[in-house]
Formats: C-alpha cells, structure tokens, sequence
C-alpha cells in the first residue's frame, strides 16, 4: 500500500505538472489567433472575423497586435525560459502602447497609434471603430505587468494576481455580451470588443497557471484541506447558478411572454434547490473527511495503545531477566568466597614446633575479604614491641 500511494502521488504531480503547461499554451494559441483574425478581417474587410457579430463592435488593429506579441510571449515562456530578455521586450512593447493610449485618454493628447493601422475609421454609434478602448489599455498594463512578474524572481507574487484581475474584467465584459447588454455601448466611450474580453480572458489564465500552484488565487483552490475542497465545490456552482438565475431574469422575458414575477420565483426555487444539493453534496464530503479522520485518530491511538502495553511488557521481562542474572551472580560469587574460604589452612605450625600455639613466637592468620582487604588489615590491633606483623598475599 505505500508504494502504490508513493506512486500515485507522484503520477498526480506529473499530470498537474502538465496542466500547469498544456493549458497555459492552449490560451497563448488561441490568443495568437485572436490577433491574427483581427488582422485578417481589417485587412480583407471582412469586420466579423473582428467583431464575431454584425451588432458589435470590432477589436482595433492595435489590440490585435498587442494580443498577437502576448501570446507569444507566454509561448515564449513556456518553450525558451531562457530567453527573458525577449519576454520582458514584448511585455515592453506592449505596456508602452497601452500607456500611450491611456495618456492619450485622459491627457487629451493625440499620438497616433490608432491611425498607423487605421486612418479613415468608420463609427459604431457615437464612438469610431478601429480605435483600442481605455478599458482595453487598463487591462493591458496589467497583463504586461503580469509577464514582466514571470521573469523575475517571485512569479507567484505578482503574475497570478494580475493574471487574475485581467480574468475577472474580461468576464465581467463576456458576461455583459451574454446577457445581451455589452459593458458601455450606446455611450461615448470606446467599449470593449467580444473577441477582446476574449483575448483578456485567455491570457489572464494563462498568467494564472504559469504563476504556478504557490501564487494567488490558485493556492486557495488547489491541495487536500477543508477550505480547498470547499472552495472548488462552492464556487463553480454557484458562479454558474448566479449566471444562469441571471440570464433567465434578463433574456427569458423578452423572449417569451411570461409573467416577470413568475420566472423570478422560478428561478428562486431553482436556486434554493441547487443550493440545498450543493450543500448536501459539501456536507456529504466533508462528514466522510471527519469520519475518515476520525477513524485514522482511533486506529493510531490503539497502535499507541498496544505499543506502550508491548513495551511495558518489554520492560518487566527485561526487568526479569536482570534479576535472574543479578541472583545467578551473587549465587556464584557466594560459591567463589566458600570454595577459596575452603582452600585456605586451617591448622599452622608453631616456633617451637612443641609449644602450645597460644605460646608460639609466630603466629599465623589466614584472612579472606576479596573486596575490602584494607578495611581487613586496618580492623586489626596494631602493632607493638612484642608484636609485628607480617602480611603475605595470595593473589
């Protein structure tokens, strides 16, 4: 069993490492494409290559060329991280064409750029074609930033939250497309293009993905904890219902001829119902991740359990042991001191040999005490004029 988890995690880090590059070049590709439409259509005449339908407005040149050198660059990126210099030139190339724009925007100046491509505009309203929005020129100078923040030293810090913040305005504008009232038309401001929303939400995720796993908002939704689970259950479903309840609220009506009052408490029901499944689908998840844990906690508990009962057997039977060691010892030794006890004279001759011993002018004393021979000696009277000892040891 932990091979097999050993190997399926690290088949789960190489098939996320390779979304982490596939998607990314998938959106790079189909930005590149949305750039080269625009300049097929402005070139051929063709308007809707640009503008996907005859009632919207038509991505500017411009904002074709400046999609064209992003998607490279992310390509870039992907296939020749060593070539930074090239990277951070594009990401240059565009922040000073959005710049401009911007300054031309708000300062009242005029350089230009829009008429190296287009000189004779044609008007979409009160506003002229061919002419890049200020919305679009905002977002560029985050997109740009954002890939200038890949070739430093901490991607994750800044690349995915511009990457994140240019999504998030590309689907506010795709969103305005769907319902049917695109962000800013019928007013004097330039709005933003469909293939342009387009464009900005492609290129944000692909900045998102190449920020990696550690950048925001990715390491939010991404890994095993409670939050992150809830986070990639949540909000799909209900950005999606969101939408949906919207859409209905705002193009059913208009379509067939029902009561207002009647969709939207249809919707509601809908709505509370998905909820209700989403929260029981949640706390279907989360309550077998308790239990899963809980169950885990238990098992481990009684491993300890058992593994201090074995050890605290373990440790009497070693207790044991040295008893039986230390008794076998003091057995032996006791043998020692009686055998050599037993080997020592007991009967000593006397000077003269037919004297009593108690008259005898030398005396003998055998004395036994392996471990404490000084405290032997010095235990004996000491010597005087008529008396001197004389010690002979036996070793």
């Amino acid at each position: 069993m932990p091979v097999f988890r050993q190997t399926k995690g690290v088949t789960e880090e190489r098939s996320e490492r390779r979304s982490f590059r596939t998607i990314p070049l998938i959106c790079a590709s189909l930005t590149i494409a949305l750039g080269l439409l625009t300049f097929i259509g402005w070139i051929s005449g063709l308007l809707l290559l640009a503008s996907v339908r005859a009632k919207y407005i038509p991505m500017a040149p411009s904002t074709g060329l400046c999609f064209s050198l992003i998607g490279i660059g992310l390509i870039v990126h992907l296939r020749r991280a060593a070539l930074r210099w090239l990277l951070r030139a594009l990401a240059s190339f565009v922040l000073a064409m959005a710049c401009a724009k911007l300054i031309e925007v708000l300062g009242g100046f005029n350089f230009g750029i829009d008429a190296w491509f287009v000189r004779n505009p044609e008007h979409f309203g009160a506003v002229p074609t061919g002419r890049m929005a200020p919305m679009t020129a905002l977002n560029f100078v985050f997109i740009a930033t954002g890939l200038f923040a890949l070739t430093g030293k901490q991607p994750a810090k800044f690349a995915g939250p511009f990457g994140a913040l240019a999504t998030i305005i590309g689907a506010v504008v795709l969103v305005g497309y769907w319902y049917g009232t695109p962000l800013l038309y019928g007013g004097h401001t330039i709005p933003v293009a469909l293939s342009t929303a387009c464009g900005f939400f492609l290129s944000g995720m692909a900045l998102v993905m190449l920020a990696g796993s550690a950048g925001w908002p990715l390491r939010a939704f991404l890994g095993d904890s409670a939050r992150a689970v809830l986070l990639r259950a949540f909000v799909p479903l209900i950005t999606a219902a969101a939408l949906i309840n919207g859409w209905i609220n705002a193009r059913l009506p208009a379509r067939i001829h029902v009561n207002p009052a009647v969709t939207s408490a249809l919707c509601a029901v809908v709505f509370a119902a998905l909820i209700a499944l989403i929260i029981s689908q949640i706390s279907s998840l989360v309550g077998g991740r308790i239990d899963r844990a809980e169950a885990a906690r238990n098992l481990a508990q009684a491993e300890l359990l058992a593994l201090n009962a074995h050890l605290e057997t373990k440790v009497q039977e070693r207790t044991r042991e040295l008893r039986v060691k230390n008794q076998q010892m003091e057995e032996e030794l006791q043998m020692a001191r009686e055998l050599q006890i037993a080997l020592l004279p007991q009967k000593f001759p006397t000077v003269p040999a037919d004297v009593p011993a108690q008259d005898s002018a030398l005396r003998f004393l055998s004395l036994y005490s392996p471990p404490a021979t000084s405290a032997a000696i010095s235990s004996m009277s000491s010597p005087s004029e008529k008396k001197k000892w004389v010690f002979l040891f036996a070793m």
